[in-house]
């Protein structure tokens, strides 16, 4: 107590009043932005959390997709084959096997030898 009355009778009044709220003002400022650092390290933790819930999710979904992906591919596959067995059947039938294209049956069956 005695500095404040001692500032005050060296600098004055005002002065001293001045130098109080700017202290005042610089705790609360301090107190403010140390409060705000809490919450946005709480938002932080709470956005990573549901980032890291959403990447699980779709990690998921996506070894999902991929399968069905792999199971569309064999299966066009497969049908590919069974159109060009059905041609070179009905060419056959028909009487006409100059039209049957050997570069398409050698590819449907090197394609048909699948390792599953």
């Amino acid at each position: 107590m005695d500095s404040a009355v001692t500032l005050i009778q060296e600098v004055g009044f005002p002065i001293a009043a001045a130098l109080g709220l700017g202290w005042f003002i610089y705790k609360l400022i301090m107190r403010i932005v140390d409060g705000m650092e809490t919450k946005l390290d709480v938002v932080d933790e709470k956005v990573a959390e549901q980032i890291a819930a959403i990447e699980e999710r779709l990690g998921g979904k996506l070894d999902s997709q991929h399968g069905i992906l792999v199971a569309l591919i064999d299966r066009i596959r497969s049908l590919d084959n069974e159109i060009i067995r059905q041609d070179t059947l009905i060419k056959t039938i028909l009487g006409v096997p100059q039209l049957i294209d050997s570069n398409k049956i050698a590819k449907a069956d090197r394609d048909d030898q699948r390792k599953d």
